[in-house]
Parts: C-alpha cells; sequence; structure tokens
C-alpha cells in the first residue's frame, strides 16, 4: 500500500535492549480477541509458558471487534512481564517478531486509511524517534513509498482538511519568525481572528498549567517528577490570584529560564517546530471541516507548545545532557499523544481563558 510518509521513517529502527526507557516499560499492552487465543496456543518453552500464562489477562470489558479484547498485563513496577532484563521481549526472543502482538510489532508507526490516501508517521514517545528529530536541521519533508504494513485505523476524516494541515504545516516551518509567531499566523489561515490565542507565552497559563495537569496526571511515572520539579522551580501553586510580589517572582524566574533555554539550547526552536510537525501528522490535525473540531485542535496544540516549554524550562537544572533532553521529550509525548491529554487541555484552555460572548468561535 501507498503511504504519505515523514522523511525520517524510512530510517527509523528500534533500539531494542539499548532503549532507556523501553516502550513496554508502564503501558498496559492491549490485544485482540484473535491474538490472545493465539499467544494462549502459541507452542513454545515451559518458561515462556508461564510467563504468557501469568501475563495475559482480558480487559475489565472485553471488546470483540477491537484490540481491547484482552492486555498483557505489567508487574508491580508497571513493567511488561514479557520484558527481559536484557531490554529484549522473552516472546520475540524466542518465537520472533512475527509472533509479537500486532500493536508491539508496529509501535512507534502509526498508519492510518482514509479516503483519499494513507499515512504513516512514528510517535514522538519513542526515544529512538526523538533520537532522529534532534538530527534533523532542516525543515521536514514527507512523501509517498510503498509499505507491506495494514493500518490498524480507518480515519473518518475522508480527504477534508488536507490542505489545511499542508499549509498548518508549512507555516510551522517558516524560520523567520518565533514559534509563537507561527502559532498566531496558523490561526489566523484556520480561522481569521477567531480562534484564541492569549494562551502563547501567557503568565496566566504558566500559573496554571502545569498545577492543573500534575493533579490530572499525578500517577504517570512519565511526566510526574518533571511537573513536580517545574512547579518547585516557578513557585506555583495552581491559584490565578498570586501577591503581586509572588507575580514579579514567577515572572522573574520565567525571564531567567526563558534566557537559560536559549543560551543552553540555542536550537530548540527548531527541534520544537519537528516536534509539533510530527505531533500534528501524527495525529491527523486540522483533517476536518468541522470548525469545532478545527478550534479544538489549535487549542490543544497551543497547550502542548506551553507545556512542553514551561516544563523544560523549570528542569533546565536536571536536563544537562542530550540523551536526558530525548527522555523528557519521550516522556512528555507519552501522555500527550497516548492518553487523554488532549481533550483534557481543551478544556484547561477554556476554564482559564473563557470565551467572549462577542467573540465567535464557531
Amino acid at each position: 500500500m501507498n503511504y504519505i510518509v515523514p522523511e525520517y521513517y524510512k530510517n527509523f529502527s528500534c533500539k531494542c535492549g539499548e532503549c532507556r526507557h523501553s516502550c513496554c516499560d508502564g503501558w498496559p499492552i492491549r490485544i485482540s480477541m484473535k491474538e490472545y487465543y493465539r499467544l494462549l496456543g502459541d507452542g513454545c518453552s515451559p518458561k515462556l509458558r508461564t510467563r504468557l500464562d501469568c501475563a495475559l489477562k482480558l480487559s475489565s470489558s472485553p471488546s470483540f471487534n477491537t484490540y481491547t479484547y484482552a492486555q498483557i498485563a505489567t508487574d508491580w513496577q508497571g513493567i511488561c512481564m514479557l520484558h527481559q532484563p536484557d531490554g529484549l521481549c522473552a516472546l520475540q526472543s524466542e518465537l520472533g517478531e512475527a509472533n509479537l502482538p500486532e500493536v508491539c510489532r508496529l509501535y512507534p508507526r502509526h498508519a492510518k486509511h482514509r479516503d483519499g490516501g494513507s499515512e504513516c508517521s512514528c510517535s514522538n514517545s519513542c526515544e529512538a524517534v526523538v533520537d532522529m528529530l534532534m538530527q534533523m536541521h532542516e525543515p521536514m519533508q514527507f512523501e509517498a513509498i510503498e509499505l507491506s504494513i495494514h493500518p490498524l485505523f480507518e480515519s473518518d476524516h475522508g480527504s477534508y482538511g488536507y490542505d489545511n494541515i499542508t499549509e498548518a504545516i508549512a507555516i510551522l516551518q517558516n524560520r523567520s519568525l518565533s514559534l509563537t509567531q507561527r502559532f498566531i499566523n496558523i490561526n489566523h489561515f484556520l480561522h481569521g481572528n477567531e480562534l484564541d490565542t492569549r494562551g502563547l507565552d501567557s503568565l496566566a497559563l504558566l500559573l496554571q498549567i502545569i498545577p492543573s495537569l500534575l493533579i490530572h496526571y499525578i500517577d504517570s511515572n512519565s511526566i510526574s517528577d518533571y511537573c513536580i520539579a517545574s512547579q518547585e522551580y516557578f513557585y506555583l501553586n495552581g491559584s490565578q490570584f498570586l501577591s503581586s510580589e509572588m507575580q514579579d517572582t514567577v515572572t522573574e524566574r520565567y525571564q531567567t529560564a526563558s534566557a537559560s533555554l536559549e543560551l543552553l539550547l540555542p536550537n530548540w526552536q527548531i527541534l520544537f517546530e519537528q516536534l509539533i510537525v510530527n505531533h500534528m501528522f501524527y495525529n491527523h490535525f486540522f483533517l476536518t471541516d468541522n470548525r469545532k473540531k478545527i478550534q479544538d485542535d489549535f487549542l490543544s496544540l497551543t497547550m502542548m507548545y506551553s507545556f512542553l516549554r514551561f516544563n523544560l524550562m523549570g528542569n533546565l537544572t536536571t536536563i544537562t545532557t542530550s540523551d536526558k533532553l530525548v527522555d523528557y521529550l519521550a516522556s512528555m509525548f507519552r501522555v500527550i499523544e497516548h492518553s487523554n491529554f488532549h481533550s483534557v487541555a481543551v478544556k484547561l484552555y477554556q476554564s482559564i481563558f473563557p470565551f467572549d460572548s462577542n467573540i465567535s468561535v464557531y
């Protein structure tokens, strides 16, 4: 099947045992009914059979026609029970890649088919993908290639809005402007002046975004530590109503961190551009003619950018190497791309910046 893919796609390969934070660390792996019964009946060694029998379990609400019928459970540390100390998968090591559940075999690839075309890309939640994006200095290009994989998902977008995402990517890749201005220009393209850009580089957003999202994801091993450290750096308590003295302190800390970010990571805007472009393509942002959906996509994108940037600024004293930066970004995108972040972020934005009833956003 012919797919549109980002230019890095053909160079992607799993780091396997060399991965610092394996994709089977912290996530229950959901599988279909067909895969569940296949794994129950696979011929394998007694040792692997014991591990499989302990790992396989039905979902609390099994669905016969989706990939939520059953799951491969994690141990008390949140690590897949088939994960070996050498970082490899016991199932793949003994029976080969073909015997892996489809989600394991494809991750971080994400293939979607829709009327008018098919796309495939890789998630920013994989450290190997972030490694590649960090090495890319020119604006990301896309190409058509033949892939043998079958898409797990059928998109209902059809051909609607493909010009939207193409133009939004082109605007985001205009490096003569700051990232903030590029977001404002995406807003103008999508909806004139109707979409809300008040959250970009806003002190009001900084005061609430990290404490509020921390409440939602306090149990997430991926990001809670980063959020707590950032909250402590900025002296945040989740309140919109700080004393003028405290607001001055937060502002001073923000300015110091912003200057440090430019000094320590002078190309951070290029890296963020690559991450955001990849995120937009991976999630099919703006591929719709529904104005409410376009609005929500834009607000979610604004929140994602602010969340990534504010948290990075609050953790600069510990994110001191390229590997630690990769770990931070992959961890953040575990939540951004594989949870309910989109809907949570939109609701949070609208609670911080209530829409003016005189502004038409629909």
